[in-house]
């Protein structure tokens, strides 16, 4: 294979990853969108709480009680209010339980996980 082989085909897939990068994107702009009109119809408290979740990604209660400087136990109640209500998801690590914001955010339809 020549060199200018190797870099037609780097550069084909460089194209297809640019590709890629505008449809998450895109995809990413869509969700925000719907999560807003979501979280619009949740109770301040539970607002408050899905917001901290959300500009951390994921994590545990009291990873979401530092953003939102409300105790953790607080925090834990009302995340597990979230997961109920399937806002958000669940998974343990260990002895911890860590949360995601859920499908809920975007589709209203899918329930945790656990």
């Amino acid at each position: 294979m020549t060199i200018e082989e190797t870099l037609k085909r780097i550069e084909e897939k460089l194209e297809k990853i640019e590709t890629d990068i505008a449809q998450i994107r895109r995809q990413v702009l869509e969700t925000d969108a719907k999560n807003s009109k979501s979280l619009i119809g949740l109770p301040d408290h539970l607002r408050k709480t899905a917001l901290g979740l959300m500009k951390i990604g994921q994590g545990t209660a009291n990873d979401v009680s530092k953003h939102t400087r409300r105790a953790r136990a607080v925090e834990s109640d009302y995340l597990n209010q979230l997961e109920r209500q399937g806002f958000v998801t669940s998974f343990r690590r260990s002895r911890q339980k860590f949360f995601s914001i859920g499908n809920d955010l975007r589709t209203n339809s899918e329930a945790s996980e656990v």
